[in-house]
């Protein structure tokens, strides 16, 4: 009897040692059918490389380790969360090429769950809600359609230049309402009022919080939210300073508010045209349906958050570009005397016959990137995507559910396409005075890739252009002078989040001519009366 126990029990073991061998040797040989990973820094066992993760300017860092590497692929691991760096044109291209694969966001434990903003289009999954926002945004706001915008592009941009010519000192303050006033007058159709609109000021506030709040390293949260208490500690105090009560209170506010107001004036007759109106009377019978209306709110939202935090972030930039290199002002200046002349302002027709004007704004918009300012884009990793399942590149295994970051910082400085990335230079858009379509334009890559690229990229150039032109066109931005007659170099910070806004810097801004002010007003009043 203990004969044939020990016989079982030896059976038993020479059993399990069997498939243990075999479980060894079909892992073994997966591991060699499996590509390998990208190459990255060196992981430490559980933690991985928690402790390499950048905390801030993290594009610097991983654009070096892309040259340490010698790939424009990284993979780095983060306590079981694994992110897939792409540091070049042709690596983001996944994006774009395998869009059903890439366009999924990760979780955003934090912004999603612990602040409550999970109807925001930039951070929703890549599903149906998505999908029917975005086809009412392209639906009023499609680049054909240029009601909802045009007239108050100008109207606002008008009211900018007369604010500088009143009062330069507060220029930022100015730029900050003029977008906030094309963009709220285009969604909601109300006037907005300089340096007191609670709502702007508002949209503000919730800007700030998202910017500070979506930063690459709060992705790891969604796989460790264990370690809440020591984000809470990392990141901006404000962020968790709020209840769940006061998020609500603070999202209704952004949110619901202004569309009741809509919906108010409309059943009073005085509603203006706007985005909101429009929707609602597009509804017809259907006008308590609830469903609808809150795509309607998350768009509009989407539309005032999404410009405004972005448009104020180059704008600010423009002026400390023209601060910082005159001789690029001067050229453009020159342009705009010769093609528009001194008798009016520019118009939106006269965009195609001014090519340094439309290379100097494409520099701004690359000048994020480059070193002499030391900062990128207004968002120089974009907002990470998610891989759904296992894919494949240049013979690397990227794993499923990994979080995809794309460093634009890294492509703006590829000297391949932008020869000498740190100068400042609108030349290299040019040849022989013509715009040369073989240089990259950088405004591909500052709106993010695939289905998940910015719908109002349009709005925002056409924006942009409009204001930077006008400026331009009546006013010079120098360097301040001190009353000691010392000279006043801008600090040339900026704040590190996902959206990047220089820090208050001073600039001296004088009318180009005497015929500055008349122009101005007579334009603001025809402007005005025309309302």
């Amino acid at each position: 009897m203990a004969l044939e126990v020990s016989l079982s029990v030896r059976n038993l073991l020479a059993y399990v040692l069997a498939i243990g061998t075999l479980s060894l040797l079909y892992k073994r040989a997966r591991r060699k059918a499996t590509p390998p990973l990208p190459p990255g820094p060196r992981k430490l066992p559980l933690l991985g490389n928690l402790f390499d993760f950048p905390s801030s300017f993290e594009w610097q860092t991983f654009q070096k380790w892309g040259k340490q590497y010698n790939s424009d692929i990284l993979h780095l691991r983060a306590a079981g969360t694994s992110l897939i760096i792409l540091n070049s044109v042709k690596a983001a291209d996944l994006m774009e090429k395998r869009s059903s694969l890439y366009s999924g966001r990760p979780k955003f434990t934090l912004v999603n769950k612990v602040m409550g903003f999970s109807w925001l289009l930039p951070f929703m999954p890549y599903g149906t809600a998505w999908k029917e926002r975005r086809r009412h945004f392209m639906r009023h706001f499609h680049p054909t359609n240029e009601r909802g915008y045009k007239g108050p592009e100008f109207k606002y941009t008008r009211r900018l230049l007369l604010q500088l010519l009143e009062d330069p000192g507060s220029y930022m303050q100015h730029v900050r309402h003029a977008v906030g006033g094309i963009l709220h007058s285009a969604t909601y159709g109300t006037e907005t009022e300089p340096f007191n609109d609670s709502y702007i000021n508002l949209a503000e506030e919730v800007s700030e919080h998202l910017s500070d709040s979506a930063i690459p390293t709060a992705v790891l949260l969604d796989s460790m939210p264990y370690l809440l208490p020591i984000f809470s500690r990392i990141l901006p105090g404000s962020v968790f300073k709020k209840t769940r009560l006061q998020w609500e209170e603070l999202i209704s506010r952004f949110r619901d508010d202004p569309f009741c107001s809509i919906q108010q004036l409309r059943m009073a007759g005085h509603a203006e045209d706007s985005f909101v109106l429009r929707s609602l009377e597009d509804l017809g019978a259907a006008k308590e349906d609830m469903a609808q209306h809150a795509i309607i709110k998350d768009v509009a939202g989407v539309v005032f958050i999404g410009g405004s935090s972005t448009l104020n972030a180059v704008l600010h930039t423009f002026f400390l570009a023209m601060t910082c290199f005159p001789e690029a002002q001067s050229k453009a200046q020159e342009e705009l005397d010769r093609v528009i002349g001194r008798g009016r302002l520019p118009e939106i027709e006269d965009q195609p016959h001014l090519p340094y004007v439309e290379a100097l704004l494409k520099e701004i918009h690359r000048g994020y990137f480059f070193g002499v300012l030391s900062v990128p884009d207004h968002n120089p990793l974009g907002i990470p995507h998610f891989l759904e399942k296992d894919d494949e590149y240049k013979g690397y295994h990227l794993p499923a559910q990994s979080i995809i970051i794309a460093n634009a910082w890294a492509m703006m400085n590829d000297e391949a396409d932008y020869p000498n990335p740190e100068n400042f230079n609108p030349e290299r858009y040019l040849r022989d005075g013509y715009p040369d379509l073989s240089v990259r334009d950088p405004t591909s890559l500052a709106f993010g890739f695939g289905r998940r690229i910015c719908p109002g990229a349009h709005i925002a150039n056409s924006m942009l252009w409009v204001i930077v032109a006008s400026v331009l066109s009546t006013f010079d931005i120098s360097k301040p002078i001190d009353k000691n007659g010392v000279v006043i170099e801008p600090s040339m910070e900026y704040h590190s989040a996902v959206t990047f806004q220089p820090l208050p810097f001073r600039c001296a801004i004088k009318a180009r001519h005497a015929a500055v002010e008349s122009l101005i007003r007579a334009d603001v009043a025809t402007f005005d009366l025309n309302e």
